[in-house]
């Protein structure tokens, strides 16, 4: 078997320990420019306190006078929440004179009762005009085919 020389040794145990050395105080170093990457205690109570309350820091009204169905979430409590025009709106949340209240019997449709204006049924995908109450669909009546061909054809 083949020695390995002395100075060989001591050069490889010369280079781990610089390696360590030059890689101990660059680390801490690191930590502290980093900062806090959680949020404090009195945050993190706010927070939770807010989504149990569901609670959402401030709610814009919107200027456009159509509401975009973008979706709805139920979640395990059996709370729901719909995104109108990218905001979250909360279920029988009253926001800037608009209600949206999915419907349980269909999950993907809700009332959206808007002060001054009839009340209308949306589902996902829909938009709605806030003074006529009137409802067109992403496709403006047109329709979407899919011509399949058949099993045996491949």
């Amino acid at each position: 078997m083949s020695e390995v020389l002395p100075t060989a040794k001591f050069t490889a145990v010369a280079a781990t320990v610089w390696l360590l050395l030059a890689s101990g105080p660059s680390a801490v170093a690191e930590e502290q420019a980093l900062g806090r990457l959680f949020f404090t205690p009195e945050r993190r109570q706010q927070l939770d306190y807010q989504r149990e309350m569901n609670v959402l820091d401030e709610q814009q009204a919107p200027a456009d006078p159509t509401l975009t169905i973008d979706g709805i979430v139920t979640r395990s409590s059996g709370r729901r929440t719909a995104w109108v025009n990218g905001q979250a709106q909360h279920e029988d949340d009253f926001w800037s004179g608009l209600t949206v209240t999915p419907r349980h019997g269909d999950p993907g449709t809700v009332l959206l009762e808007i002060s001054d204006a009839p009340a209308a049924k949306a589902r996902v995908g829909q938009t709605v005009n806030r003074n006529s109450g009137e409802t067109t669909d992403l496709l403006n009546g047109g329709r979407v085919r899919v011509h399949s061909t058949s099993r045996g054809a491949r």
